[in-house]
């Protein structure tokens, strides 16, 4: 009886035993199926160890070019009209509105994913690949966010509920991040160019007007994209916009009347006030960036 009970007792457990294992093995097969199928969908973008290495013929001017037009002047486009759209949703009373809106937007971000979703040809400028994924996964999230949230009559509170969703969150960061790499490849692009230009942008500390006035304008625009990724800037005006309010502030005399100290503080007032504009680098890029080494972008000439 006893032998016949330890028997059973031992079926049982070795059957528990059994059924954790299967269990286990289930849910790592669902996990890597879920990654081969994230892996292949971005494959056409992996290339074989020449992504994750840089050699003597990376960020070329061309490729700065090509990444511009190909990559991101679709994503710069979109940024535009997502801001401009949520805006004006903010303000409208019309459900049906509402809803068309939000489909609009998710039409917008597939429109510009099918733009900038190509084969790579930057595996010898990874700053470049990396920026081209992550745009590419930030168009992917807006267009899940614009589907996921539901309009209501209230035009204030879908447009919030929009702004606040975590796949918003998420594009908006890969969208920072994606920039950030862009204006980093110019810098490594400077390097080369410019031997007074570092490869690499300094630690972020609190930047004095003393220091900031010695700093070539490439770096003050990879230091102004770092510190938007940071802040989660997410706007419709471009690094090089921030960068050139902040030294007419400087060279007017403004920033001292104002008893502004460093530029973090500066970024934060310009921010908060809504001073900043598109096109400001434009205003003053004779007056300041006459003699400045910068790629041959449109963004920096038209």
């Amino acid at each position: 009886m006893n032998s016949r009970t330890s028997r059973t007792q031992m079926l049982y457990t070795l059957g528990f035993v059994f059924f954790l294992i299967c269990a286990f093995a289930a849910f790592f097969t669902g996990v890597k199926v879920g990654a081969d199928k994230t892996e292949a969908k971005y494959s056409h973008l992996i290339e074989a160890d020449g992504a994750s290495e840089e050699f003597s013929g990376s960020y070329q001017q061309q490729d700065l070019v090509t990444f511009y037009h190909n990559v991101f002047l679709p994503y710069r486009e979109f940024k535009r009209n997502w801001n401009n759209e949520v805006d004006s949703l903010s303000r409208s009373t019309d459900a049906r509105e509402n809803a068309a809106t939000l489909k609009n937007l998710s039409i917008l971000a597939d429109k510009q994913y099918d733009k900038v979703n190509q084969d790579s040809i930057f595996s010898g400028s990874p700053l470049l690949y990396q920026s081209q994924l992550n745009i590419l996964k930030s168009l992917t999230l807006f267009s899940q966010a614009s589907n996921k949230v539901s309009a209501g009559s209230s035009g204030t509170e879908t447009a919030k509920a929009l702004k606040n969703d975590n796949f918003t969150a998420s594009a908006m960061q890969f969208g920072l991040l994606a920039q950030k790499d862009f204006y980093d490849s110019m810098l490594k692009w400077g390097s080369k160019t410019n031997s007074k230009i570092p490869a690499v942008p300094s630690e972020l500390k609190t930047l004095s007007f003393i220091q900031w006035k010695k700093m070539p304008l490439l770096l003050k625009n990879a230091s102004i994209a770092e510190m938007m990724l940071n802040r989660g800037i997410y706007a419709g005006y471009d690094p090089q916009d921030i960068t050139a309010k902040i030294d007419d502030m400087i060279y007017s005399g403004m920033a001292s009347s104002l008893k502004l100290q460093d530029v973090q503080s500066s970024v934060t007032l310009l921010i908060s006030t809504g001073a900043i504009q598109e096109q400001d680098f434009m205003k003053w890029r004779e007056q300041y960036y006459g003699k400045e080494t910068m790629p041959q972008l449109p963004f920096f000439y038209e």
